[in-house]
Parts: structure tokens; C-alpha cells; sequence
């Protein structure tokens, strides 16, 4: 019988952040030893200890990748926090492209880190191809990268559910009158053109090695992510962010989540009701 209690909790909790920078007491997943056992079980194993070996071993990533999908969050809904919408379509993607052509480019390259099952993602490319609508000679990438690859699945094929279009997602789509997706026998299907400006990565964002050749980024939206990592890998993250976006480029976090008013990489930026962090321009 595999046993799990609170020593086995700590361990697996250890294991967790390790690899993840989650804190496992900060996302609460329900019935944490349930799926750890039901986990080992179905790997025919015997024991935690023979699990927690697997999980470590360099034979181990496909059951690291399942753990992830078991405990981490996939709730999203698409606009989440709409200001931070409004404020690109209307004042930041406007005042990016002048700076894009006044140095002869023309991409936008923008990373949705923690992106869950791709809503926020394609929020993102829905706000960015109304902006093409007037400036078509500007472009678009939109990556959207997560450690749980059955939410990237899910993002790839892009159909969801009515609770992913929640109250603010009719506002939206009427402000800017352009189809999001359209109704079909399986759910709501995006759109076609907002599938081709974006793709989608695993990421883990505690291998910030592996984050280095995202440097060059104007916008990143990692969004209700930071709450639930440790404070001391929050800081190497924020600083992390800092290097990859160019100078000027944005930050978005979540409602709960801010940086000091006076921090050291990033200056605070009201955004039509809600807030973004800019990484200053060179002097």
C-alpha cells in the first residue's frame, strides 16, 4: 500500500517547488495525495519513495509533465481584467507602432507566460489583428507558453466552453467589432486569423536559462503566476522580465499581484483604470 502523509506532503512539496518554483501551499490543490498515489499506481509503481525517484531520474519527464497537469490551475476566462485590453488597442499598441517605424521594423513580438488554456492569449491576438485592421503593415507574434501540456492542448485547439466568455467579453466585442470565434457542435471556435499569429510552447518558467531567447520582447503578460511562487524566485523573474523586454517594452501582472511603486527595473503605468509596469527607455 503506498502511504502518503505529511511526511510524503513535504517531500513532493519540496520536489514541486524545486522544479516549478510553485509553493505547493499556495496553490492548494485539492486532494494533493489522492493524485500522487492514483499517479504511482497507474505507473505500476509500489511505493511514494519509488515516485518521488521516478519524478527526479532524467527518465522522469513525461510523469513530471503529468503532476503538473494534476495540480495546476486551468481556470481563464477570456479578458480578464479588460482595461489592460482597452489600454493596448487604444493608447499602447498606437504609440508602439510610431516607435517601431521610426526605427525602420515591423513586428511586435509579444509572450503570454502561465498562459493556462490560452484565453488570455488570444485575447491578446484578438486586440492585435483589430489593430492590423488600420495598420496592416505592422505584424504580430504572440506566444503563449505553460508548464501543464494539457492546457497547451487544449490552446492549440482552441475551443472552448461558455464559461470562458464571461460578462466583459460581449463589451469587448462590441467596442471593437470584430468576431472572436464562432459557435460550433463542439463550442466556441477562435476565429482563424487570431490561430495564425499565435503559437503555443511549454514553458517552465524556474529554468531561466531556458527563457533567454525570448530577449527582445515588447510585451509580456504573466498574470495571477507570480502569487504562487516563492518571494525570492519572484525577484529573479521580475528580473528576468526586465532583460527580455526592449527598453520601453511593458509588463502586465495580475489584479492581486504589483511591484513597489519605485522599483528598480520597471516604472509604474496607469492603464485606462488598471496598471502595467514599463521597462524604462535608454537614456
Amino acid at each position: 500500500m503506498i502511504q502518503f502523509g505529511p511526511e510524503q506532503h513535504e517531500q513532493i512539496a519540496e520536489f514541486i517547488s524545486n522544479y516549478s518554483g510553485i509553493v505547493i501551499d499556495r496553490l492548494q490543490p485539492k486532494r494533493l495525495g489522492e493524485k500522487v498515489i492514483a499517479e504511482a499506481r497507474r505507473l505500476n509503481l509500489s511505493s511514494f519513495e519509488d515516485y518521488l525517484l521516478l519524478l527526479k531520474s532524467s527518465a522522469g519527464e513525461s510523469t513530471r509533465d503529468s503532476l503538473m497537469a494534476k495540480i495546476t490551475i486551468t481556470e481563464s476566462f477570456f479578458f480578464r481584467n479588460p482595461s489592460q485590453f482597452r489600454y493596448l488597442g487604444h493608447e499602447h499598441f498606437p504609440q508602439l507602432y510610431r516607435q517601431k517605424k521610426m526605427k525602420g521594423l515591423n513586428e511586435v513580438n509579444i509572450w503570454s507566460a502561465g498562459c493556462s488554456t490560452g484565453e488570455e492569449t488570444y485575447s491578446l491576438a484578438y486586440i492585435a489583428s483589430w489593430f492590423q485592421l488600420t495598420h496592416p503593415d505592422i505584424s504580430f507574434s504572440i506566444t503563449g507558453t505553460d508548464i501543464n501540456i494539457a492546457s497547451l492542448e487544449k490552446c492549440r485547439i482552441g475551443c472552448y466552453r461558455p464559461r470562458s466568455l464571461r460578462t466583459q467579453v460581449a463589451s469587448i466585442l462590441q467596442e471593437f467589432a470584430m468576431p472572436l470565434g464562432r459557435d460550433s457542435a463542439d463550442g466556441f471556435l477562435i476565429e482563424e486569423q487570431l490561430r495564425r499569429i499565435t503559437e503555443f510552447r511549454f514553458a517552465n518558467l524556474r529554468d531561466l536559462s531556458s527563457l533567454k531567447c525570448r530577449k527582445g520582447l515588447d510585451i509580456i503578460f504573466c498574470r495571477n503566476v507570480l502569487i504562487y511562487f516563492e518571494d525570492s524566485f519572484q525577484q529573479e523573474l521580475i528580473c528576468m522580465f526586465h532583460n527580455l523586454l526592449q527598453p520601453g517594452g511593458m509588463l502586465f501582472l495580475g489584479e492581486t499581484e504589483s511591484l513597489p511603486t519605485r522599483h528598480q527595473f520597471f516604472e509604474l503605468v496607469p492603464c485606462c483604470g488598471a496598471y502595467g509596469y514599463r521597462r524604462p527607455f535608454e537614456k
